[in-house]
């Protein structure tokens, strides 16, 4: 089973804690491939992974490292930042089967661009729909 986790905001965690149960939360997911505008000219193409959580107005991007395949059951594990109210917040997991669902972005580029283009449409879409999007590069394309 792969495992992902994060740091996520305080009101956010407060969403998905307050609609977790038994390590289980209602989520639909899909790969997003941002391939080549022109052919023959940029780089590789890069996945993008995302889980939507719908009943706490979330969802996560992930890239994994080329070595790792994406599987159909995922764990996710999610923390915040200590505050006032939650000195020492506990780590919230739940288990998602993750979909074959797949979707096509084109733009020429390297994977940065490609991810900094695929990462802002889908922020901006999950915006409108007053839903929050975190972006996880354990590819770390953000550090090549």
């Amino acid at each position: 089973m792969l495992s992902i986790g994060g740091v996520i905001q305080n009101e956010d965690y407060g969403a998905v804690q307050d609609v977790i149960d038994n390590e289980q939360l209602p989520h639909s997911s899909y790969t997003v491939t941002v391939k080549n505008e022109n052919k023959g000219k940029g780089s590789l193409p890069i996945k993008l992974y995302v889980i939507e959580l719908t009943t706490a107005s979330l969802a996560i991007g992930f890239t994994l490292p080329n070595t790792t395949k994406i599987e159909e059951d995922v764990s996710l594990t999610f923390t915040t930042y200590p505050d006032a109210q939650r000195p020492n917040p506990e780590y919230l997991k739940f288990k998602c089967k993750f979909s074959d669902k797949q979707k096509e972005e084109k733009r020429d580029g390297d994977p940065l661009e490609k991810l900094e283009y695929v990462g802002y449409k889908l922020e901006k879409d999950y915006n409108e729909r007053k839903a929050t999007f975190y972006l996880f590069d354990y590819q770390r394309i953000g550090n090549t």
